[in-house]
């Protein structure tokens, strides 16, 4: 049995337990007090299972736990609020989108995860932002699947998903053998039925250390050879792209790399030459 002592913890918010509408940040309401109380529950929420798949690793013998505050801004976690132990990458102005991400680490997993867009009645499914859909080497692919073929080209499996159990079907079609935590099921982009966040708690901290025993018989996530991510939007794309960017057609756009770390930062940050992280 592979020995997992360093975990990278992917986060996200749509996909937790409670929650099952838009953070309203950028509403017209998000600085007035019903903004405010929304956005604090939600981010108690997060917390709350991002503890809990914490605590599940650190009894499953994990030593080390980075977590990405990887929700828009970056700043829904509460920090004060975690557990002792880990370590959390956040803020904006992101250099790359797996922060802190390298070879080191022996599993990726991921929490409140959400359904990739446009996936039939999963709540708040979208896929880096609403209307716009990804392929990867013609294969449609959520954020779920980007994070995982970004953590697989440095070897690293992904292991576990806590979310909708849209999500986590979708995280089983990417991964044959992954563990998962459906801790709501989504009825329809604004609808779901919770687990109560005690119970969805205490499922993600058993599941994952059920993950952890099952780890080394989980490949990483990859797409050999040269990768081409399109990207279509139901706006049409501005007159004026990116360099090295191929208009498909109005709507859709194309990269291409080598693999998929290339090809992933050339069209999400316009670094096509950024290194592999050791």
């Amino acid at each position: 049995m592979k020995t997992i002592k360093s975990v990278y913890m992917m986060t996200d918010l749509e996909g937790v337990a409670g929650v099952d509408d838009w953070d309203p940040r950028h509403t017209d309401y998000g600085n007035e007090a019903k903004g405010v109380y929304e956005r604090s529950e939600m981010q108690r929420l997060l917390t709350g299972e991002v503890n809990a798949a914490a605590e599940g690793l650190f009894k499953a013998g994990v030593r080390e736990v980075l977590i990405n505050d990887a929700h828009g801004a970056g700043r829904t976690i509460l920090p004060e609020a975690l557990i002792p132990g880990v370590r959390i990458a956040r803020g904006r102005n992101r250099p790359s989108w797996l922060l802190g991400i390298s070879r080191q680490f022996d599993a990726l997993v991921q929490v409140g995860m959400h359904a990739m867009g446009y996936t039939p009645n999963a709540c708040l499914a979208h896929s880096m932002s609403r209307g716009i859909l990804y392929r990867a080497n013609g294969r449609e692919m959520g954020e779920m699947g980007m994070a995982a073929l970004l953590a697989g080209q440095l070897g690293i499996p992904w292991v576990f998903t806590a979310g909708d159990l849209h999500a986590c079907r979708e995280s089983e079609a990417w991964a044959p053998g992954i563990v998962t935590a459906p801790v709501k099921e989504g009825l329809s982009d604004l609808c779901a039925i919770h687990l109560a966040p005690a119970d969805a708690r205490d499922l993600i901290r058993e599941r994952i250390q059920e993950a952890v025993q099952k780890a080394g018989d989980i490949a990483p996530v990859t797409l050999q050879g040269a990768v081409t991510i399109e990207i279509q939007r139901e706006e049409p794309w501005p007159a004026k792209l990116r360099e090295g960017t191929e208009r498909v057609d109005a709507f859709t756009v194309r990269y291409t790399g080598k693999h998929f770390w290339q090809a992933f930062h050339h069209a999400t940050y316009g670094k096509p030459d950024m290194p592999l992280p050791e």
